[in-house]
């Protein structure tokens, strides 16, 4: 298909993730504009509904004064990504509930109210709780993957159809591994301010290597991780991304954090303990999603 004919047919998991980010723009208290990147989760709840969220970073959302999420529209007379039309939401400065770890820097943003007033204005492709790989059934990593984020590095995004940019990366410490003790790994790739929050994904077409050096001939497609701060030369610690025009970042290593989806998965069952709220039981290790299904329809 075209992008640019008429019909925009989202039809593949790579078109989907393209559609299945936010940029998060943050008006801090002391004045000081800051972009990120927040992705959409769908959470499935004991009650059999769903809880939409947006999940980012602490750094990305707190300390706001103003915090909105710029969507791309939907076309009004069909399910289609309206190219080149935002659409700005506000969100509640304070509507964030973080992982109960400081020193987590993860957070979610519960968006039931936003989906069921503006959801029809809205184009998004939710990710399924499933893709976590804290979800999956035998899974597999080896010590080395290539990996794929994507988000809206020092605020920019294609400016005629406003998506965001896909990069990608090999791992740099092995995923299996907590780096320095804590629920993280490290990425060999780019990444700058505006790429906090970004997803971190592992996603093969074709084949890729199974457990016992196998060859697995098919797809797969992993919510592994998201991008917290980048390491600098000389620094003692990783460096908060959120983009700020006053911060120049200097002697960049090309090396990203990520948290893994097990400090996701944490994060989410806070969020919804706090609203009184539960994880679904079928949403523990079982399943296997190498693709992104269509969205859940939020009840929560």
């Amino acid at each position: 298909m075209s992008w640019h004919a008429a019909e925009v047919i989202v039809d593949t998991t790579g078109k989907r993730l393209l559609f299945s980010t936010v940029r998060i723009a943050n008006l801090t208290t002391s004045g000081i504009a800051t972009t990120g990147t927040a992705f959409h989760l769908t959470v499935p709840l004991d009650d059999g509904g769903f809880s939409p969220l947006l999940v980012t970073n602490k750094h990305v959302v707190a300390n706001a004064a103003k915090l909105s999420a710029h969507f791309i529209a939907r076309k009004a007379d069909a399910n289609e990504p309206d190219l080149g039309r935002g659409a700005e939401v506000t969100l509640g400065p304070a509507d964030w509930i973080g992982h109960p770890d400081p020193e987590v820097d993860v957070a979610v943003v519960p968006i039931a109210h936003v989906v069921q007033q503006y959801g029809h204005l809205l184009y998004a492709e939710p990710l399924p709780f499933s893709l976590l790989s804290t979800e999956i059934a035998n899974h597999y990593v080896d010590a080395i993957e290539e990996i794929t984020f994507i988000g809206y590095p020092n605020g920019h995004y294609d400016e005629k159809h406003l998506t965001p940019f896909v990069r990608r990366g090999i791992t740099a410490t092995p995923m299996e591994l907590d780096f320095s003790g804590k629920p993280t790994f490290l990425v060999d790739g780019s990444v700058f301010g505006g790429s906090s929050g970004s997803p971190v994904f592992l996603f093969n077409e074709g084949s890729y290597r199974g457990a016992n050096n196998s060859l697995v001939v098919g797809s797969r497609l992993r919510l592994v991780g998201i991008i917290a701060a980048t390491l600098l030369r000389n620094a003692q610690l990783p460096v908060e991304v959120a983009n700020a025009e006053h911060v120049k970042i200097a002697q960049e290593l090309n090396l990203g954090l990520a948290f893994n989806a097990r400090a996701i998965k944490e994060t989410v069952e806070s969020a919804l303990a706090s609203a009184g709220l539960r994880l679904a039981a079928s949403a523990v290790p079982g399943g296997t999603s190498d693709s992104v299904p269509a969205p859940a329809t939020p009840t929560s």
